[in-house]
């Protein structure tokens, strides 16, 4: 008798112990980075950024909170590549601070294992609206090349962006 309850009470037990699998450890690490970087805490972020990743990431970051305001992040899947390498999608929503206008942008991020610990080691824009990682917008240096032969050096703001306008009607 004690053989038939003391069986489901040990493989109950077994099954508490089991460790986090590869892709539940990459999720959870991209989750908290992004979250982390979403709320303004480069700190927490910057813990999930590999070491040859850091400068890029900081520069390519630097105006989040100052020129620009990120709304959300949604996490849109990843892809493995290899067993320590893959690729993390996300949708992130935000506004630059002098605009009422909410942009889209998709982001592809290369996430790799570095010894049971995964890593941010790089990240592109893969559509929709450029600046988010302080990117030049698209004509930028054609503007920037008109305002200095004018000699006014304005730029027009939101001159090249696809938008996305949200309006209460």
């Amino acid at each position: 008798m004690r053989r038939a309850v003391l069986a489901p009470c040990l493989l109950a037990l077994a099954s508490c112990g089991l460790a986090p699998s590869n892709s539940q450890r990459l999720t959870e690490a991209a989750l908290e980075m992004n979250t982390a970087a979403r709320f303004g805490r480069m700190d927490v972020a910057m813990e999930r950024v590999g070491s040859d990743a850091r400068q890029d990431y900081l520069r390519r970051h630097e105006g989040w909170g100052t020129r620009l305001r990120v709304v959300d992040v949604e996490f849109g899947g990843f892809e493995m590549l290899k067993r320590d390498e893959a690729d993390v999608y996300l949708d992130v929503l935000w506004l630059r601070h002098d605009e009422a206008t909410v942009r889209a942008t998709r982001i592809a991020q290369r996430w790799r294992d570095e010894r049971g610990h995964w890593h941010l080691v790089g990240e592109e824009r893969r559509d929709g609206d450029t600046g988010l990682l302080g990117e030049p917008p698209p004509g930028a240096e054609k503007v920037a090349g008109e305002a200095a032969s004018a000699g006014d050096g304005v730029r027009q703001p939101g001159l090249g962006f696809h938008t996305r306008v949200i309006r209460d009607e």
